[in-house]
């Protein structure tokens, strides 16, 4: 809950550095200016694809938008994978089975599915399943290749 707590910091600091209104960004990355506000405070919490429009909107990482490094972008960007096929790819890497993830951070099976059938992860969820997986952010969503 720290890194939603630190996105929220985040994003008020990225919407008054560029003098941008939350109804201006919204309408920029297709959410409502009241769904911007309720990210800032917390009260809401936020689609791996809305994070991707607003990282790619402000052209930083992931891992600068949810507070967990201050450099705003330190590798090639790429246009995000779908989730789960690139989670996959980490699991196989990192020798992780479904199982494992399953028991060890309580999920159900129905999110591999969800996920499986095109559904968009919270962020929470992937903040979880990359802290688990050892991986950034970015790598986990495949903004960043090795």
């Amino acid at each position: 809950m720290e890194s939603l707590k630190r996105f929220g910091e985040r994003l008020t600091e990225l919407l008054l550095s560029q003098e941008l209104t939350s109804d201006k960004l919204g309408t920029k990355i297709g959410v409502s200016g009241s769904s911007i506000r309720r990210w800032c405070n917390g009260t809401l919490n936020i689609k791996l694809s809305k994070a991707n429009a607003l990282a790619d909107y402000f052209k930083c990482s992931l891992e600068f938008l949810f507070g967990k490094t201050e450099k705003i972008l330190d590798f090639v960007l790429y246009p995000s994978e779908p989730f789960y096929p690139q989670l996959r790819r980490v699991m196989k890497e990192k020798g992780v089975t479904r199982y494992r993830l399953v028991k060890d951070l309580k999920k159900s099976h129905g999110h591999f599915y969800f996920w499986e059938k095109g559904g968009d992860p919270s962020m929470q969820t992937v903040i979880d399943l990359a802290d688990y997986l050892d991986c950034t952010l970015d790598y986990l969503t495949g903004r960043e290749r090795k």
